[in-house]
């Protein structure tokens, strides 16, 4: 069996190099790379990470943690960070938390012993105990002092989304999101609309209650029911959006002709062809880029930012 050595021998360099371009650390020009390359796919070489961990410290593994794969918006961030982790060298376990705060702590307890280099949070959980020097970082969730928060900009996004709501001539604007059971940037989009309905003098009409993955419907036609008036509603996340919108297409109401409906996310394209949404489209690209540089400046022991907003877009659809 080939090891580093004949790679080296082959290739002509030396083992450092190898080790730079096989972990993907380091610089190495692209004409040795390339020839390093060969050399392994000609030897069938295989590198025994096993080793490498025990002299490294470094598993090159994270593990990402989402409440349900069941959902169009995790499905889809995901992806993005298992392929930003990749070109960085690092493999993704994916861990589908169900809620369940165990879970989570387990994952931690494998950050603290180095059996995985970092995690990266989407949790429902309060977690008010993680040690500051561990490789954590939190998509929206404020975890602790020293864990980097990355988030959308959810309160100027929402503020945009309701003066478009506004200017199509809405008059009596509602809200339904689920709310996070600890703090979290999720809750600047509820901010924003209180923000907005205030100033204007217009009452409130919310429903803002721990909404539970796949009980989207149910909420959706409470919040006919309690505010049958609405001519606009903002909806916090995409799935209750298509809920609402199945839900005021069967009570008889006219989209957006009578009642007008932006979403928040913008992942239901992947999913789904009509309608097309008016949406707050959050940017998975740029948040799973800064969400990665953080991980991994914390794994490397660099500067790291502890909080980072990214701005999302607004696209105009048809149910509005």
């Amino acid at each position: 069996m080939a090891g580093m050595k004949d790679v080296a021998r082959f290739a002509n360099v030396g083992i450092g190099t190898v080790s730079r371009v096989v972990n993907g650390s380091g610089y190495v020009s692209d004409e040795v790379r390339d020839r390093v390359n060969k050399v392994i796919a000609s030897l069938n070489y295989t590198p025994n990470h096993s080793a490498q961990s025990l002299k490294t410290q470094k598993t090159k593994m994270v593990g990402l943690f989402v409440p349900t794969i069941n959902h169009p918006f995790f499905a889809a961030i995901a992806q993005q960070i298992e392929s930003m982790l990749d070109k960085n060298g690092y493999k993704l376990m994916l861990i589908c938390s169900q809620d369940k705060v165990e879970k989570e702590n387990g994952i931690i307890k494998l950050v603290a012993q180095n059996r995985m280099d970092g995690a990266i949070f989407f949790t429902h959980q309060e977690h008010k105990d993680i040690s500051p020097k561990y490789s954590i970082v939190a998509l929206d969730r404020h975890l602790g002092e020293n864990i980097p928060c990355i988030a959308s900009d959810n309160y100027e996004s929402t503020q945009k989304a309701l003066d478009y709501l506004l200017s199509r001539g809405c008059k009596k604007i509602g809200y339904i999101g689920g709310k996070p059971g600890v703090e979290s940037e999720v809750s600047e989009r509820l901010r924003a609309y209180r923000d907005t309905v205030a100033g204007l003098g217009m009452g409130e009409r919310i429903i803002y209650e721990p909404i539970a993955h796949g009980t989207e419907a149910v909420y959706a036609e409470k919040f006919l029911k309690l505010y049958g008036e609405c001519d606009g509603v903002f909806v916090s996340g995409d799935v209750l959006a298509i809920k609402l919108y199945s839900a005021a297409i069967r009570s008889g109401r006219r989209v957006p002709e009578d009642l007008k409906i932006i979403s928040f996310d913008g992942v239901m394209g992947n999913w789904m062809d009509t309608p097309v949404f008016t949406t707050v489209r959050q940017n998975l690209c740029k948040l799973s880029e800064a969400i990665v540089e953080q991980l991994i400046n914390k794994i490397e022991k660099r500067d790291y930012l502890q909080r980072v907003i990214v701005p999302c877009d607004f696209i105009i659809g048809e149910t509005t």
